[in-house]
């Protein structure tokens, strides 16, 4: 069965690297675990050993079918057919779920970002994706590849950055290394009520990232110069600063004093 480029299908054959994804992911006897995109089902078999329920989602077809006849005698185990990016996604992921899945490239990020917006977010996240795009989610303040992708992530998950995975663990084999990282929601994350305008703020910052942000964040809805000068005195920002420069914790504060001023 030949993988298909547009659905980013790479499909998993070193087991040993299954085995190290299993234990990285802290999965046990007891968890309920969202896995998607399971593809011929490498990943899928190990995590039915270990959890008591695996829920695996499913796009391609052909692959559906492989996976009911492969693993028809497994009770633990609930194939669901469809996109994830169109699936009501709360009904997967009942509180204390597990995800635990070699994302396809094409949609690993809006997938991550779908799922940080739950509330509760899941219980853990062990996710595959492109080594460049876990460098961004795990990059410290300051590096070269923190980004809005960072910041919106770093509200809600605190991030381990795994291991490597080179391209021969793969058939085909992309062009690309992978990297499995795992996101754990922090005790201290964003209140959902305030995500929406932490959200605007941080993509606004962003899109200048090489602005300062006294220039970007005039880009704001409804700011002004003289709510930007009131959005930085109620924050404690120095609005010199670049985007890279700021924490998740100072755009919280920063959307928090533009709630305050847009109500005003």
């Amino acid at each position: 069965m030949r993988s298909k480029s547009s659905l980013g299908q790479n499909f998993l054959k070193n087991q040993r690297i299954v085995g190290k994804i299993i234990a990285f992911s802290r999965v046990e006897q007891g968890d309920a675990v969202l896995e998607i995109g399971p593809g011929k089902g490498a990943l899928t078999g190990a995590l039915l050993k270990s959890a008591s329920r695996v829920v695996a989602v499913e796009k391609d077809d052909r692959l559906f079918e492989l996976l009911k006849n492969q693993f028809s005698d497994q009770p633990g185990l609930t194939l669901v057919h469809g996109d994830v990016l169109d699936l009501d996604i709360s009904t997967l992921v009942p509180q204390g779920t597990k995800v635990v899945a070699n994302l396809p490239y094409n949609i690993a990020t809006r997938v991550i970002l779908r799922l940080a917006e739950m509330s509760p977010p899941p219980a853990s996240m062990a996710v595959m994706v492109q080594r460049e795009v876990a460098e961004r989610i795990c990059a410290p303040v300051g590096h070269s590849e923190y980004s809005a992708l960072t910041v919106l992530l770093s509200g809600v998950f605190l991030c381990d950055p795994g291991f490597v995975v080179g391209p021969k663990n793969f058939f085909p084999q992309p062009k690309v290394d992978s990297q499995v990282i795992r996101l754990v929601p922090r005790q201290d994350s964003l209140p959902p009520s305030e995500r929406d305008a932490y959200r605007r703020v941080v993509l606004c910052s962003f899109a200048q990232r090489r602005k300062m942000l006294r220039n970007s964040l005039l880009g704001l809805p409804g700011m002004t110069k003289q709510g930007l000068s009131d959005l930085a005195r109620h924050a404690g920002i120095d609005l010199q600063k670049r985007p890279q420069d700021l924490s998740w914790e100072d755009y919280a504060r920063i959307g928090r004093a533009y709630r305050q001023i847009i109500a005003s």
